[in-house]
């Protein structure tokens, strides 16, 4: 950021991630909830965070849709990319235009977050935890309505929480804060 620049950076309204220590098992029960009435590992995390944190976004709903069962691949859980994405509305930028210094107070806390994603759920790839190709739809559904589902279940409840734990340490600190307004 530099003297000319029509940028500042923005905290979230105070109080807006609770600060109450039952928070994260709140949002597990809640993301485990939405993921067994509605599917989707990704859209049943994001969806609980964006309702919980009163920031609701239908657009931003549907673009999560193709990311569950490893971005309906096998590759990276569903997990890893809602963890992803609650962190990007909360600090990512909001004009591509800001650059480089637009995306930085982002990149620790997101390397931060998918390290203790990865530790706590065991991994990263759909297809090394669950042994499942999710492009075969048969295989999928067929793992869906087993009861080896409910691995993906707990990942979930225990994905959300890891998130909102981070959120919670970063508010504490006053590190959830992202750089708003276009460079002039």
């Amino acid at each position: 950021m530099n003297a000319t620049s029509n940028t500042h950076i923005a905290a979230p309204e105070h109080g807006r991630i609770p600060v109450d220590p039952q928070w994260p098992d709140q949002m597990s029960a809640l993301s485990k909830t939405f993921l067994n009435r509605y599917d989707s590992c990704t859209q049943s995390i994001l969806w609980a965070f964006m309702k919980e944190l009163k920031m609701e976004n239908r657009m931003v709903l549907r673009a999560s849709g193709a990311m569950q069962g490893g971005m309906m691949s096998s590759l990276t859980c569903g997990v890893l990319t809602a963890g992803a994405m609650v962190l990007g509305i909360l600090m990512g930028r909001d004009h591509l235009e800001s650059g480089i210094n637009g995306m930085m107070p982002i990149v620790m806390p997101s390397q931060r977050l998918m390290k203790m994603l990865t530790e706590r759920i065991g991994g990263h790839s759909c297809l090394e935890m669950t042994g499942v190709d999710f492009t075969d739809l048969e295989a999928a559904m067929a793992y869906r309505l087993s009861d080896r589902h409910e691995a993906c279940v707990t990942r979930v409840g225990e994905g959300s929480k890891v998130i909102a734990e981070l959120l919670q340490q970063l508010d504490q600190h006053d590190e959830l804060f992202r750089v708003v307004g276009r460079p002039s």
